[in-house]
């Protein structure tokens, strides 16, 4: 078997985190990924488990960020505005569209998972005395495409 070829490792250094193609500033950890769950199929006059049959799939998505002044992810359109009021802030949330996370090769271009349909579900911060200020994510997403499906 040839050698694998060189300069092909994925690591943070070569990874760009995207929300509607645009860098959500410094980002600093990425996490996502995908399951099926299978329930088994447990029938009488069997010990065993029949079957596991395949009953959802999940895909999950998070990422953090350091905090930079005037970048919020309201000012960037990612988090539907509070609004005046409660009417306002409803209205809001219930027409907030999708939005489209990707991770990306800066070296190549190539874009490695995407999740087409994610919606920022909440967002938080943490401001500690001698610490980067970080700004943590968890999106609700229905689907995760890798390198191989784009």
């Amino acid at each position: 078997m040839p050698a694998p070829e060189r300069g092909l490792v994925f690591t943070g250094a070569r990874a760009r985190f995207l929300i509607n193609g645009t860098r959500i500033g410094w980002a600093t950890n990425v996490n996502g990924g995908e399951e099926i769950q299978f329930d088994p199929a447990e029938v009488i006059d069997n010990i065993e488990v029949q079957e596991f049959v395949p009953v959802a799939y999940r895909a999950n998505l998070s990422a953090s960020r350091i905090k930079i002044v005037g970048k919020t992810f309201r000012s960037q359109g990612f988090f539907p505005s509070g609004g005046a009021n409660a009417e306002e802030r409803l209205s809001n949330i219930l027409t907030s569209g999708n939005l489209a996370a990707s991770v990306e090769d800066n070296q190549s271009g190539t874009t490695l998972m995407e999740y087409p349909t994610a919606k920022i579900a909440s967002h938080n911060w943490t401001v500690n005395a001698r610490g980067i200020v970080a700004n943590d994510v968890n999106f609700v997403v229905t689907r995760m495409l890798d390198e191989s499906e784009l």
